[in-house]
């Protein structure tokens, strides 16, 4: 929990960081903020779809104000095989989610912005699995598992970074997503390993990344 808090009470002092600099900027540049429906893609997650161990994709639509506020929803399917999960054994996790929230735009220049936002995500999912337990004297005893009408929820703290490319309206982007559960289905002896959407649930917090193409009407 403690990690969370210092995260949390570090957050403001970062985007006062992020808006001083943008309003250096505002001295010497006069910033153009291009408003309307934007549409983007993770490319980063389009890169798993060929291989055997995940699958995941993701697209989003947001709409970009003249008040630098973005409101934004995403939605998404992951199918997740981690082959750490067992020793002696797969796992597979499936399902849909989605995200919605709102950034806040701070412009460095025309070319460059960064923006800060909060979001809210929600998860459908099942798995399922099997390990076994081998022994020299007895025979090999396999257990098979799986659960059906999972969910999960949680919030996100962002913070990211895009920049205008040389094709018009086409923007690439990354942001870094601080993951926060807020409730999700929980079962013994094999408890629930990675939450499409989420990750892994080895902890309450976890980290993540998004790289994205965007393109605004």
């Amino acid at each position: 929990m403690r990690p969370l808090l210092r995260f949390i009470s570090s957050l403001p002092l970062c985007c006062c960081f992020l808006f001083a600099q943008a309003q250096e900027n505002t001295d010497s540049t006069t910033f153009v903020i291009n408003t309307g429906l934007e549409l983007y893609v993770d490319y980063g997650k389009l890169a798993t779809l060929p291989s055997d161990f995940e699958s995941k994709l993701e697209v989003g639509i947001a709409v970009q104000l003249a008040n630098r506020l973005s409101p934004n929803f995403q939605v998404g399917y992951g199918s997740l095989q981690p082959n750490s999960a067992f020793e002696n054994g797969v796992y597979q996790s499936t399902g849909y989610y989605g995200r919605f929230g709102i950034n806040y735009l701070l412009p460095f220049d025309n070319i460059n912005s960064f923006f800060v936002g909060l979001k809210y995500g929600l998860s459908f999912y099942e798995d399922e699995g099997s390990y076994e337990i081998s022994s020299d004297i007895f025979d090999t005893y396999r257990v098979s598992f799986g659960e059906e009408d999972l969910s999960a929820d949680w919030f996100e703290i962002i913070l990211g970074s895009e920049k205008q490319t040389k094709i018009k309206n086409l923007s690439i982007g990354g942001q870094f997503a601080f993951r926060i559960i807020n409730n999700r289905s929980n079962f013994t002896p094999v408890d629930t390993y990675a939450i499409p959407g989420y990750g892994r649930t080895f902890d309450q917090t976890v980290p993540a990344l998004n790289l994205y193409l965007k393109y605004k009407f």
